[in-house]
């Protein structure tokens, strides 16, 4: 009997030291989500996030090409994740894509403050070891 608790007490501890083991991994956060203009998909721009040193973040910008649905998936600088905080956020045209007609519909006429994060209006929080799920319509008031 108690050579079956000396291998119970021998196993747990195994089992303690073992899953201490992922410590030194860090954990994926995805930032993720959708732009919409009026209900319509923002094609062909970017999101950027820029950290918000009011709120205590700092760093590099964080950006992403929008699909033609509107949506995108984030990574930070140099393809690592984006670093937890507070972010504002721009939706722009990428470059030489501001002189397409409209009809063409790469990027829709998006009100001008939306492309600058201090304008925006627009602001979430980036949380380390999750799915962050950033969805927006954006709208002309």
């Amino acid at each position: 009997m108690a050579r079956h608790i000396c291998l119970i007490g021998t196993l747990c501890a195994a089992f303690v030291v073992l899953g201490g083991c992922d410590r030194g991994k860090s954990v994926e956060t995805i930032v993720r989500g959708q732009i919409l203009y009026r209900g319509e998909p923002v094609a062909g721009g970017l999101v950027v996030l820029a950290p918000n040193p009011e709120r205590g973040s700092s760093g590099p910008l964080a950006t992403a090409i929008l699909n033609d649905d509107g949506s995108f998936t984030m990574t930070g600088a140099d393809g690592k994740p984006v670093p937890p905080g507070w972010y504002r956020i721009a939706i722009a045209p990428r470059a030489g894509t501001v002189d397409f007609p409209s009809a063409v519909r790469p990027f829709p006429g998006v009100p001008a403050r939306y492309r600058n994060p201090a304008l925006s209006g627009l602001e979430r929080q980036v949380k380390a070891g999750v799915d962050n799920l950033i969805c927006i319509d954006l709208d002309d008031s």
